[in-house]
């Protein structure tokens, strides 16, 4: 084991834990792959204002909420330098529901909803949004170009799963089949007129979800981006050129897209 590493992570735990019992069961958790441990647990954090207290489920499920909870809680990658605050926020592969917890705390008077179609991840979501009493609407589909079913491809970890786009593809795990929404769809389900920020980290989908009918964009004020294979800079300043966004800026763990 990497002393130094072990050393960052325990002082982290200490530092972000509500009291010595969800110290303790940080613990537990981040080292669940080494020892006998429970599917999940609840634990309190506690970070600096705005984020203050809060709880949240997460699983002992091979490092996955481990990673995404440090990238939106201990490393803010959802800090963004936004000019105004956002009035609507659309998650778009919300997952186990870190961000819109952290949305959520940062932007307070945002209407939030959270797209995400596995059960598992789920079960976790919405028990994390009434844990920390968030008001958001979710959507339990996939974001595609048009409603319907698709498959699905579960992943070892599950902040990987990703839609299958083609029935040709040798499955490389097992597939599940998960209805889809677009966004017109999921706008006109909402009633919003536009969406303040629109948060995207859906594990490769992004190049078709902006590659097809995407007049929708127009109606998005601010986008953070996670770019997969298959999607990079060039198509994010095509899409900034094409919709009346400023450039494209790379953020830690994000890209961000504003309106000039």
């Amino acid at each position: 084991m990497d002393l130094k590493w072990f050393g960052r992570n325990l002082k982290s735990a200490w530092h972000h834990s509500q009291s010595t019992f969800d110290f303790i069961k940080q613990l537990h958790w981040h080292y669940s792959h080494r020892i006998l441990s429970p599917r999940s647990f609840e634990i309190g954090f506690q970070y600096p204002e705005p984020v203050g207290r809060c709880r949240l489920i997460v699983r002992a499920n091979k490092g996955s909420d481990v990673f995404v909870q440090g990238e939106v809680f201990e490393h803010q990658y959802y800090r963004l330098p936004l000019a105004h605050a956002p009035q609507s926020i659309l998650d778009l592969g919300a997952n186990a529901g870190f961000t819109a917890v952290y949305f959520s705390r940062i932007y307070p008077r945002a209407q939030i909803a959270c797209v995400e179609p596995i059960e598992s991840n789920l079960a976790v979501l919405r028990g994390n949004l009434k844990l920390n009493n968030v008001n958001a609407t979710v959507f339990s589909s996939a974001v595609a170009l048009s409603d319907g079913v698709a498959q699905m491809e579960l992943q070892e970890k599950d902040c990987e799963h990703r839609v299958v786009e083609s029935a040709d593809v040798e499955p490389a795990g097992k597939r599940v089949q998960v209805r889809t929404q677009c966004i017109p769809t999921i706008l006109r389900e909402l009633g919003w007129e536009r969406i303040g920020l629109l948060k995207v980290d859906i594990e490769g989908y992004e190049k078709t979800l902006f590659s097809g009918a995407c007049e929708w964009v127009n109606l998005v004020d601010n986008m953070c981006i996670e770019c997969h294979e298959g999607f990079s800079e060039t198509d994010l300043k095509r899409i900034a050129s094409d919709f009346g966004f400023s450039k494209p800026r790379r953020l830690e763990g994000t890209w961000l897209l504003e309106r000039d």
